[in-house]
């Protein structure tokens, strides 16, 4: 049975959508400072690592390089164009050769042996003018194989400049890395401190709901502003800064509890009148209700074993079996056995006399 009032309900409620509201306008203004700070890093560029005198000496020799392979590339097709001419015009003429020369066999002409000579020494000619094409391809081939293999050269020794910057980009991509990482982590580990500070000291006090906003802002702060940052070859960072929470929070629980089990002692021994007064009336109708006892924080009672197919019915404890504080008493008015902390009898509405310690409690 709770027994929270519904505008404390309400004010709860509220309570943890301002401190929702609080810390996102936290985390935007952190974001903002973040976003402002003027050493927060640079995108580090590997051309900033390269040699660019020997690098633009190679770019200035492979491109000539390429336009002569271009060029020769030309001369190519049109040397292979006309060795195509010379072999279609020698073909050509040789067939009208041999027409002719079974012309003049079928005449029986004898006075045209010149003729015969002249036509051919042309022939001869075409066929000259195609091979010398043919070895100037050649020429031409070799020339532009020489001229990749001067290319490949040229294209290895830029990868070498290129490689030969990885190694100190990298250094400096990862110093950049690590600065941005420990002025996040300087921004953030103080919010971490004062956020676990303010679970150990004003856990429950009457400005929670404005500290826990700041926690809320500090865990987020953590988890999405630092986290991502987190260099990977950082290992020993991030173990010392969980190893450091996880002290902080073990330290704290310990303090805590080992204060609640000696305040717990310490009231054990009191008269219940004296522990009464110590427990809120909402917290010990909440807690009687849900079968444990308000002064000792024990399960009272013991449950009957049912037998099988049998219902189960709850014992009637009056007095906590740990402690002996009284949790149940019957109305003084009409006997109704009620929660002991209750202020007016739920059946007959007369004021209760048993938040009270009994006689002789």
């Amino acid at each position: 049975m709770k027994a929270v009032r519904r505008p404390l309900f309400w004010y709860k409620l509220s309570m943890w959508l301002m401190s929702f509201v609080i810390a996102g306008l936290l985390i935007q203004l952190g974001g903002k400072i973040m976003s402002d700070v003027p050493t927060a890093g640079k995108r580090i560029s590997h051309v900033e690592f390269v040699e660019t005198d020997k690098l633009d000496a190679v770019e200035v020799k492979i491109a000539g390089l390429e336009t002569q392979q271009r060029v020769n590339e030309d001369a190519i097709e049109d040397a292979r164009f006309r060795v195509d001419s010379f072999a279609l015009d020698y073909k050509v003429q040789r067939d009208s050769f041999e027409r002719w020369l079974r012309t003049r066999t079928a005449i029986g002409s004898s006075d045209q042996d010149p003729e015969v000579i002249k036509r051919v020494e042309a022939i001869e000619r075409i066929k000259l003018e195609e091979r010398t094409a043919a070895r100037e391809i050649q020429e031409l081939e070799r020339t532009s194989q020489e001229l990749r293999d001067q290319l490949s050269e040229l294209h290895g020794e830029r990868a070498q400049i290129h490689n030969d910057a990885d190694a100190p980009y990298e250094a400096a991509r990862k110093f950049e890395v690590l600065k941005v990482f420990l002025l996040r982590l300087a921004l953030t580990l103080p919010l971490l401190l004062i956020s676990a500070w303010m679970i150990a000291k004003k856990w429950r006090s009457t400005y929670w709901p404005i500290y826990r906003s700041f926690i809320l802002f500090s865990l987020f702060a953590f988890f999405v502003e630092l986290v991502p940052y987190l260099p990977s070859y950082g290992g020993y960072v991030r173990y010392i800064v969980g190893i450091t929470m996880a002290l902080i929070f073990a330290h704290f629980t310990i303090k805590k509890m080992t204060a609640y089990l000696k305040n717990k002692k310490s009231e054990e021994q009191r008269p219940e009148t004296e522990k009464r007064k110590l427990i809120e009336y909402e917290t010990a109708v909440k807690k009687i209700s849900s079968g444990v006892c308000p002064s000792c924080d024990r399960g009272f009672g013991a449950k009957k074993k049912r037998a099988k197919g049998a219902a189960e019915d709850a014992p009637q404890v009056d007095y906590c079996v740990h402690c002996g504080f009284c949790l149940f008493s019957e109305c003084t008015n009409c006997g109704t056995r009620e929660n002991s902390f209750y202020k007016f009898c739920g059946t007959c509405g007369v004021p209760s006399q048993s938040n009270t310690a009994p006689e002789g409690a």
